[in-house]
């Protein structure tokens, strides 16, 4: 590996793509985050693949990393 080069991508990388709506409630800004899309690294790392189901009004996506929720002890 040359020393300008970054490793690769882990193949479990993976972004979440939302629109985000504010609105008023109750006299508070509040935001309203809609799923759109998810966004995985090329495997270069100089890049992302973007899938959408959606496009926003506002032309805005935030990319945010994955979290997975934690599913409940039974």
């Amino acid at each position: 590996m040359s020393k300008n080069s970054k490793p690769a991508p882990k193949a479990t990388d993976r972004y979440d793509a939302f629109t985000v709506r504010e609105y008023q409630a109750a006299g508070e800004t509040r935001h309203d985050w809609t799923k759109i899309g998810v966004a995985f690294p090329n495997g270069d790392g100089k890049g992302f693949r973007l899938a959408l189901n959606a496009l926003p009004l506002d032309g805005v996506i935030v990319v945010r990393l994955y979290e997975p929720k934690e599913q409940p002890v039974e």
